[in-house]
């Protein structure tokens, strides 16, 4: 973990340029790459990056989604990374803060990230990070095995 100035960090926006230099850094250690491409060509409406001294070192990907009833609009998070390098130096914090606050903004009061059961590292994360179980059940369709 390298020592940064948090103070300077730059969160922004991600934008369509962003895409090609956000997989290239990542690209070798992303299991299901044509899911991830196939996400970054959607809608990327709540998606930030983080750059320190010019170079990004951490994405947040995620959109809104309307679901329930009656229909709601809700932050979903696909996919957060820091670059090792990075990582435990309050990036990843910084990506979800920014979320939390543009959804604010903008009248969106749930933010939902989708993180498999079995992965504790993530749950705990999550967790750590002020969210909580959801209310909702997700059923999929073939089901996995368990």
């Amino acid at each position: 973990m390298k020592t940064i100035d948090k103070n300077a960090v730059k969160i922004r926006r991600l934008v369509s340029s962003d895409i090609t230099p956000t997989l290239g850094i990542w690209w070798a250690d992303i299991p299901e790459k044509e899911m991830v491409a196939d996400q970054l060509r959607g809608p990327r409406d709540l998606s930030f990056i983080a750059e320190y001294e010019g170079v990004l070192v951490g994405f947040i990907l995620a959109k809104l989604e309307y679901s329930g009833f009656p229909m709601t609009g809700t932050g979903m998070v696909f996919l957060i990374a820091v670059n090792p390098d990075y990582q435990r130096s309050g990036i990843g914090t910084m990506l979800i803060d920014a979320l939390e606050n543009y959804c604010k903004s903008k009248g969106i009061n749930v933010i939902r990230a989708l993180v498999p059961r079995k992965d504790e590292k993530m749950v705990k994360y999550f967790a750590d990070k002020g969210f909580c179980e959801s209310n909702m059940i997700n059923y999929d369709k073939p089901c996995p095995a368990r």
